[in-house]
């Protein structure tokens, strides 16, 4: 499941969010458009690939920023936790109380989402970049990208 596959919820406040904070998001953003095969196997429908490209964005940019050493904090929202007849997650960052989504074609996109439902975590791979991030950083020249 997909942000853009989801109803919105209520929601009191809607939280600053930010889709393409600087060039790197921005260069981020293009590479996942023009090589959708990054994208997890089981998300592979979108007419834009950036909606299907949550964990790899987020992890890719987050690692881009610094990793541990920026200001950036990764959260994954459940979508089983949200919806009873969903299934997937959507992972983000935040920085300060600013949502970080690379994965949100506009910012208008993410207004309804229980962003509030989301928990703080590691990524599944921990602090280290996943296989794909790796090859997204190392094909754009960014820091973050070298796997042991």
């Amino acid at each position: 499941m997909t942000t853009a596959d989801l109803p919105t919820v209520g929601v009191d406040t809607i939280p600053e969010i930010v889709v393409e904070p600087d060039e790197t998001a921005r260069q981020l953003r293009e590479y996942v458009r023009d090589h959708p095969e990054v994208r997890h196997e089981d998300y592979r429908d979108a007419e834009d690939p950036l909606t299907e490209s949550c964990y790899v964005l987020a992890e890719a940019y987050f690692h881009a920023q610094g990793g541990e050493d920026s200001d950036l904090e990764v959260y994954r929202l459940d979508w089983g936790e949200v919806y009873d007849d969903a299934e997937g997650a959507h992972w983000f960052l935040r920085e300060g109380e600013t949502i970080v989504d690379l994965s949100l074609p506009t910012p208008e996109d993410g207004h309804g989402l229980p962003w509030d439902l989301a928990r703080h975590r590691a990524f599944i791979t921990g602090y280290e970049p996943s296989n794909r991030t790796a090859r997204v950083l190392e094909a754009l020249g960014l820091d973050g990208g070298d796997r042991e």
